[in-house]
């Protein structure tokens, strides 16, 4: 298995320090991915609905600070080496598809093959309404046309597509990306309508496991959603084998045991062993890529993390 940890791009990664501090302690620590977090603004009243919270109320509203993920993309290249950087999740609707391209290409370039696209259609109507992008309720056929338009553009010589949000043809497209035959699109989402959009469209899936509607607390919660992304290849005729899995497990990781429901132990807290008999068991239904969060209230502490994860977990696996 392959392991990755998310990096919000505020709080301890705000400032140029905290941030080449923490993807190279992750480097040199032996994560194989770094997944920088996706928002390009923050609107000072949100009716929107978080799909990811019990009640619907979005924590990062408290925190305006927030880079822009493709420019982090290749800040984030410049100071590490070996590294891949996956956007966690870019929302596709935000960005004319064209440029995004054109980024996500220059910055595989530049940092020779090391960009993995994970792929969402965003949830906050006020942030896309605010930056211009196409209407909000439009947003999942808005990302399958970019998707599309993201591999014709990365792929073929001679680059055209007529859609409904985009149009372009007689262009020449250079330099491609240096991973062929593209950057992996992972794409994002629990739902029924994100997994097929995984078969139709995607290289791979990446859920998150908090999603209240389709909770991912457990291996056994995983695998029931495989088997219904399984059956939507098996629709769509794409080879389920060829999928690349990740998960974002959300919760805490910590050497402190605690404790949930009737004392039992909390998945991924407590002594090294027992964190890896937990990673095993999702590397049994056949996870590839674990991304934890690991990021603390202060930036010593996020190092620390980091370091015990590579030290005390990572030679266990």
């Amino acid at each position: 298995m392959k392991f990755g940890f998310q990096l919000m791009l505020r709080g301890v990664a705000s400032d140029p320090e905290g941030l080449t501090a923490i993807v190279q302690k992750g480097e040199q620590s032996g994560f194989d991915i770094v997944a920088p977090n996706d928002h390009i603004i923050v609107p000072a009243g949100i009716d929107s609905t978080y799909p990811y919270s019990e009640d619907g109320i979005w924590a990062g509203a408290s925190v305006v600070d927030c880079h822009d993920q493709l420019t982090a993309l290749t800040f984030i290249a410049g100071k590490t080496e070996r590294i891949k950087i996956l956007t966690s999740v870019m929302v596709v609707p935000y960005r004319e598809p064209v440029l995004t391209a054109k980024i996500i290409s220059s910055a595989d370039v530049l940092s020779k093959g090391r960009i993995i696209v994970g792929c969402g259609a965003g949830w906050m109507q006020e942030e896309m309404d605010a930056i211009g992008a196409p209407p909000f309720k439009e947003r999942g056929k808005v990302t399958d046309e970019y998707l599309r338009i993201f591999k014709e553009l990365w792929t073929k010589d001679n680059p055209k597509y007529h859609g409904e949000y985009a149009s372009f043809e007689n262009i020449h497209f250079k330099p491609k990306p240096v991973q062929k035959p593209h950057p992996p699109l992972w794409i994002g989402g629990e739902s029924k309508a994100a997994l097929r959009r995984t078969a139709r469209l995607g290289d791979g899936w990446f859920p998150a496991a908090n999603n209240p509607k389709f909770r991912i607390d457990s291996s056994e919660s995983l695998n029931t959603r495989l088997n219904v992304l399984r059956e939507l290849c098996d629709e769509e005729k794409r080879d389920f084998a060829e999928l690349d899995l990740g998960f974002f497990y959300t919760g805490l990781i910590s050497a402190e045991l605690m404790t949930g429901e009737g004392g039992k132990r909390q998945t991924f807290t407590g002594n090294p062993s027992d964190i890896v008999s937990d990673i095993e068991s999702f590397r049994d239904v056949g996870l590839d890529t674990m991304i934890f969060r690991m990021e603390r209230p202060s930036l010593a502490e996020t190092l620390d993390l980091i370091e015990w994860f590579g030290s005390e977990i990572r030679p266990l696996l």
